[in-house]
């Protein structure tokens, strides 16, 4: 077989991480070649011909492997998965296309430099900016957007804390409580972050998600207060995303929460949070709200 494989006695093993061409991991390094493997690497882009110099041999040739970024996205999406107990296997998987699509395409962009840097200055803003992005075309898949539709979506979420990068490393990755004239410097970040995209003529749906995601129904957000309808409805499900992630995981400064702890918490402050697109969250996730 070709330099992707490894023969050992009549065994092939991954000779090392093998992608399709959305970063999608295929075959993890060492791992063995069944027979379902092997014929999930033809179905992705992985398949045989034969050996020019050796007639009647054959060879698998594979899909090059993508950059680190998009190999990320696969063990992040299924983590993802697990945690939140998704069950709607079409939708999550429309999720990962379309953010596959999007990590892929930036790599020629002017843009690709904020996805590269999220990816190496704090390793779990990069996971939860993949995580954001796929609950928020989630939940838009599930109330009819199109595929561009879900693109300008999944671009805005996965850039949505792109302004952190310019936040101090050492209030990130603060354990204890941040100061006043911390936490201040902290919400800077969706402003800090629209300033940083708003010279590279992104769509105006992109944007607003990265400068509203943090406002809240009432008013009681930031960085401008906005209340009910001067909040984007890209915005809106950014910010259920983004709040159901960050509650579900483990950061320096608290453990993570159940599922349904978060979600029952959305529920009860009906005041602060679409409650519309929260209904739609539960029945992505399988999680069902007692009335």
């Amino acid at each position: 077989m070709a330099e992707y494989f490894i023969k050992k006695g009549s065994e092939y093993f991954a000779a090392r991480d093998i992608f399709d061409n959305k970063g999608v991991l295929l075959l993890g390094k060492g791992q063995k070649v069944t027979a379902s493997i092997e014929n999930r690497l033809r179905r992705f882009g992985v398949y045989e011909q034969e050996v020019p110099d050796n007639p009647g041999s054959r060879q698998s040739v594979a899909i090059p492997s993508c950059d680190r970024q998009s190999a990320m996205l696969y063990e992040t999406a299924e983590e993802l998965k697990n945690r939140l107990n998704i069950r709607n296997e079409r939708i999550f998987r429309v999720a990962n296309d379309i953010l596959g699509n999007i990590i892929f395409s930036s790599r020629e962009k002017p843009w690709w430099i904020y996805v590269n840097a999220l990816c190496n200055y704090v390793g779990w803003i990069y996971t939860h900016s993949i995580n954001v992005a796929i609950i928020s075309i989630m939940i838009a898949a599930e109330m009819g957007y199109s595929e561009e539709e879900l693109s300008y979506l999944g671009f805005g979420a996965l850039l949505h804390d792109i302004g952190k990068l310019l936040v101090p490393k050492s209030i990130i990755l603060r354990s204890e409580n941040l100061t006043d004239a911390e936490m201040s410097l902290l919400r800077q970040h969706c402003e800090l972050g629209l300033s940083s995209l708003e010279s590279m003529s992104l769509s105006r749906e992109c944007l607003d998600i990265v400068a509203q995601h943090h406002e809240k129904l009432d008013g009681s957000g930031y960085p401008k207060g906005l209340k009910g309808d001067e909040i984007c409805q890209n915005a809106k499900i950014a910010m259920v995303a983004n709040v159901i992630d960050e509650n579900s995981s483990s950061r320096p400064y608290r453990q993570a929460l159940p599922i349904d702890v978060i979600v029952w918490n959305l529920r009860t402050e009906k005041e602060k949070y679409p409650q519309e697109l929260v209904a739609i969250l539960e029945k992505v996730v399988g999680f069902r709200h007692a009335s």
